[in-house]
């Protein structure tokens, strides 16, 4: 009996694709999340929970993130 995925072409990674997949990400809602917090910084705390710099994808977010708690 032959395997099962004997029909299966499998590829070789393409030498110019990492092998891991970035994280998902979306630059305009982390940018409304700093709007938010800039014009009332209370408005962190009204989320579902306190984000950490480490959440933020773009590391601009997460430098200005950390002012605004050093603040």
């Amino acid at each position: 009996m032959a395997p099962l995925d004997s029909n299966v072409l499998k590829l070789a990674p393409d030498a110019g694709t990492p092998a891991y997949r970035s994280a998902p990400h979306n630059i305009e809602a982390e940018q409304s999340v700093l709007g938010a917090i800039l014009v009332n910084n209370d408005a962190v705390l009204s989320g579902v929970g306190l984000p950490e710099p480490k959440h933020f994808f773009e590391p601009i977010h997460q430098t200005i993130f950390e002012t605004r708690r050093a603040a």
